[in-house]
């Protein structure tokens, strides 16, 4: 349940509870995800600049999805990983442990989108630095996009981590 307020132009506001299905993380925020080591850095290009062809068609994706951010001017990324899950992610073999795994972290916008596992499944969240929960605030935010990305690439994602 979320409280949602809503501010009418004739000066009252309306507070009401609402179920909302899929707009919520289901990945926790990650505390230490700072001293994670970083497997990968490069930038989303802005919204203007064409997307290269000669890149892995995840990566392709990921700047199709997110090159909207920072009003169109993209972003810095890094990619890091859980030091306890870093085996697994190294090896690629699909056995994560349950807790975090993996952040992309926006660097110019300051936010992380979490994947983390729990009984083997992968579970998607996006926050701010500060832990603040913003999945609702664009639909490519949504656990329910990150799981399409995500199993929509073959080997370039295994359980739920996507690397190049």
């Amino acid at each position: 349940m979320k409280n949602i307020v809503i501010k009418c132009i004739f000066g009252f506001t309306l507070l009401f509870n609402a179920s909302i299905t899929n707009a919520d993380s289901d990945a926790a925020f990650p505390k230490n995800w700072a001293s994670w080591p970083i497997q990968h850095s490069a930038a989303i290009p802005n919204s203007s600049t064409p997307i290269p062809t000669n890149i892995p068609p995840i990566v392709q994706e990921t700047i199709k999805t997110y090159n909207w951010v920072q009003d169109g001017k993209g972003s810095k990324y890094n990619v890091r990983i859980n030091p306890m899950q870093m085996s697994s992610y190294k090896t690629r073999n699909g056995k994560f442990e349950d807790g975090p795994s993996g952040v992309l972290e926006l660097v110019d916008i300051k936010v992380l989108l979490v994947t983390e596992h729990l009984l083997g499944e992968p579970l998607y969240g996006v926050y701010t630095y500060d832990g603040k929960e913003i999945s609702s605030a664009h639909p490519s935010l949504s656990p329910k996009k990150c799981q399409a990305c995500h199993t929509g690439y073959g080997e370039a994602c295994i359980d739920g981590i996507c690397s190049r």
